[in-house]
């Protein structure tokens, strides 16, 4: 986490804020993850991440495209109430929230792959995959995949893998004898920005309850 924050206090430096973002400062020791890519397609190297809010809340993402003439990092928005994970107890010598925290990948066509892996514990998880995509000023969900697991089990209840563009996917549910069964996903496709994200959306979509 510390290699983290440094690699990033380098990029900061390297790509300054603009006044409006530090007009809003955030707090480096609650940066969970952060990434870099060209999310909107210009040839310039943009800047996503993650910050905790207070424990047990929602995480916030925040979201910054390079102003290529004048080389700074413009904010293009702050999504709240769509990211869960473990407080940040780095500091704690028994901490151990590894890897139930959210994770950042670049895609190569520019895309944002948030990870979000089910919460550890006693009742039910949901593992949870996003793909994010700057399209018409705005970051959207074009993609998802979720996986339902039994109660106190790693056995999987039901999964959904659903491109929520196109209304395409496949989905699959677990019967009470153990087999399974597979489904074709065919709805109509749909626009749905990344703040306003729903995972009743892909439930309904994959006729999941």
């Amino acid at each position: 986490m510390r290699a983290m924050l440094f690699s990033l206090a380098l990029l900061l430096a390297g790509f300054p804020l603009s006044g409006a973002a530090l007009a809003e400062p955030i707090e480096t020791q609650k940066i969970i993850t952060a990434l870099t890519g060209d999310f909107n397609g210009d040839g310039a190297m943009d800047l996503a991440m993650i910050v905790e809010t207070e424990p047990d809340d929602a995480m916030d993402m925040h979201f910054f495209l390079r102003d290529k003439k004048h080389n700074f990092l413009k904010p293009a928005g702050v999504v709240h109430e769509q990211i869960y994970g473990e407080w940040n107890d780095y500091d704690q010598p028994d901490y151990n929230g590894f890897g139930i925290e959210p994770e950042l990948t670049a895609l190569p066509d520019g895309a944002i792959k948030l990870t979000l892996p089910g919460m550890l514990g006693a009742g039910e998880r949901t593992d949870k995959t996003l793909t994010i995509a700057w399209r018409n000023d705005a970051f959207i969900v074009t993609s998802v995949a979720y996986v339902w697991y039994q109660f106190q089990t790693d056995v999987i209840e039901s999964s959904c893998d659903y491109d929520v563009l196109t209304g395409k996917g496949k989905s699959m549910k677990t019967q009470d004898d153990g087999t399974k069964v597979d489904n074709a996903v065919s709805v109509e496709g749909r626009v749905v920005p990344f703040a306003e994200w729903d995972v009743g959306i892909a439930m309904s979509a994959c006729g999941i309850e």
